[in-house]
C-alpha cells in the first residue's frame, strides 16, 4: 500500500474538521457512515439522527428529507476532495511542469479515497443507485478534473508547440476512466487498494496527453 505524502494527514484533517464540525456537518457525516454500512435504502432517519446525536427537529432545520441530506453528503465529499487537490497543488513550486501537477492531482485523489472511504463509497458507488441530483454532482466533479487536465496540457503545449491540439472530449475521458477503475477497485478490493493505482493513473493521463 502506498503511504500518504508528508504532512498530508494533517492537512486533510484540518480540511475535514472545517467542513464537518458544525451540526449540519455532523448530520452529513452520520448519513455517510450509515449509507456505507447499510446502503441508502436501508438507512433511516433514526440512523442518521442517532449517529449525529441530534433530534429529528434539528435534522429538519437543515434538510427537507433523507434524500436531500444524501445529495448534500455527495456534494460535501466532492468538495472535500476538490479542496484537498487545490491545497496539494499549492504545495508545488511555481515552475512545476504539467506532469508534476497531474501527479499531484492523481496522488491526492487516490489518497483521499483511502482517507475518506465512506465518502468515496457514496460518491462513486451508492450515488448511482439513489438520485440523479447526486449523480449530477459526481459528473460535475469529473468535468472539473477534465478542466484541470486541459489547463495543464495547454500550458505544456505553449512550452512545446510540437504537442498536438487535443479535443476536450478526449481529455474528458481521462478522469472518466480513472473514476471507473477506482469504482471497480473499491468494489472488488476495497478503498485501501486505490493508492496503489496512483502511478498507473499518472502514466495513463500523461500517455494520453503525450506528456513525457
Amino acid at each position: 500500500m502506498t503511504l500518504p505524502r508528508s504532512g498530508f494527514a494533517e492537512r486533510h484533517r484540518a480540511t475535514r474538521e472545517a467542513v464537518l464540525a458544525s451540526q449540519r456537518g455532523r448530520l452529513i457525516a452520520a448519513m455517510v457512515e450509515s449509507v456505507q454500512r447499510k446502503g441508502y435504502s436501508a438507512t433511516t432517519l433514526s440512523d442518521v439522527v442517532g449517529r449525529a446525536r441530534v433530534s429529528r427537529s434539528t435534522f429538519y432545520e437543515h434538510f427537507a428529507n433523507k434524500e436531500e441530506c444524501f445529495v448534500e453528503a455527495v456534494h460535501t465529499g466532492i468538495d472535500i476532495v476538490a479542496t484537498r487537490i487545490a491545497e496539494e497543488l499549492a504545495q508545488l513550486p511555481p515552475d512545476a511542469d504539467a506532469r508534476a501537477k497531474i501527479s499531484s492531482i492523481v496522488h491526492t485523489y487516490c489518497e483521499m479515497i483511502f482517507a475518506e472511504p465512506d465518502f468515496a463509497f457514496i460518491v462513486l458507488v451508492e450515488s448511482f443507485k439513489v438520485d440523479q441530483a447526486a449523480v449530477a454532482y459526481r459528473d460535475l466533479a469529473v468535468d472539473r478534473f477534465a478542466e484541470l487536465y486541459r489547463v495543464f496540457y495547454d500550458q505544456e503545449r505553449a512550452a512545446d508547440p510540437t504537442l498536438p491540439e487535443l479535443a476536450d472530449e478526449l481529455i474528458a475521458l481521462i478522469p472518466e476512466a480513472i473514476g471507473e477503475r477506482t469504482r471497480r477497485t473499491m468494489v472488488s478490493d476495497g478503498p485501501a487498494r486505490v493508492p496503489e493505482l496512483a502511478s498507473l493513473f499518472v502514466d495513463f493521463a500523461t500517455t494520453v496527453l503525450g506528456i513525457r
